[in-house]
């Protein structure tokens, strides 16, 4: 009989304690590339900001690119896109924005041009945008006029990290794969830096290691599908990560 009871009350401990430790590290979540949906990632598209909004996500992410003509839109890069609308024929061509939007993602989905962004956005005001690929301080201005109080943005150089931050942008997120990174963080400058947008690969770097023992910076961590896969010894620093399939 006592066997019987262990057995019982064992998992349900367990259970317990697993869940408390879920309760203690619980980062910001953000819909990465919009969200999957229907299992389906990297979309960038008006079904999957909507499934993002449905599943309960606050902060919801687009790569942003311009087409042959300018237009800002959304699309993880070109070569994606166009395998993504039967079109990877044109490699990674650039489409123009007439033929982007004529396109459907997967034969279902509906491309994304930047103003549809914004003009979903500030129709929804508990949202946050949080932007990739693109993070000119005159571009995301002209794009996303009312929205800096609400955008998390990757900057891809220190010079644009330092124009956002005095802009007013709400979180500027230092890029791990901007080309003046290194310079940066190993300079003068290092105290400068209150986030970093870092991918789970960077972990086991040994540069990275030496800077996280003296530097003091939040981490926004891509892309991650289960919160048990990042290392305990990060989990203080790491306040937001970029998500396929956690749902709030």
């Amino acid at each position: 009989m006592k066997s019987f009871w262990l057995s019982l009350i064992i998992p349900l401990l367990l259970s317990c304690s697993k869940e408390e430790r879920s309760k203690e590290f619980l980062p910001k979540l953000i819909a990465h590339a919009g969200g999957a949906v229907d299992s389906c990632i990297y979309t960038n598209s008006r079904e999957a900001l909507l499934s993002a909004v449905e599943k309960g996500y606050e902060f919801i992410e687009f790569d942003l690119l311009f087409t042959s003509d300018s237009v800002l839109v959304a699309a993880h890069s070109w070569n994606d896109f166009n395998v993504m609308t039967d079109s990877a024929h044109w490699g990674d061509s650039v489409p123009s924005y007439d033929d982007f939007v004529s396109r459907r993602i997967y034969k279902r989905y509906t491309p994304l041009s930047a103003q549809e962004i914004n003009s979903f956005f500030e129709r929804h005001p508990a949202l946050s945008l949080v932007t990739d690929k693109t993070s000119a301080p005159d571009v995301l201005q002209h794009y996303f006029p009312n929205l800096k109080e609400r955008m998390v943005v990757e900057a891809f150089s220190f010079q644009h990290y330092c124009r956002l931050k005095s802009q007013g942008y709400s979180r500027v997120l230092y890029s791990c794969m901007a080309d003046d990174l290194s310079a940066t963080l190993f300079g003068s400058s290092l105290g400068e830096i209150e986030w970093i947008a870092l991918h789970t690969s960077a972990f086991d770097n040994t540069i990275f290691k030496f800077i996280e023992s003296i530097a003091d910076f939040d981490i926004a961590l891509f892309t991650v599908d289960t919160l048990e896969s990042i290392p305990a010894e990060y989990r203080d620093r790491v306040k937001m990560v970029y998500t396929d399939y956690i749902t709030p």
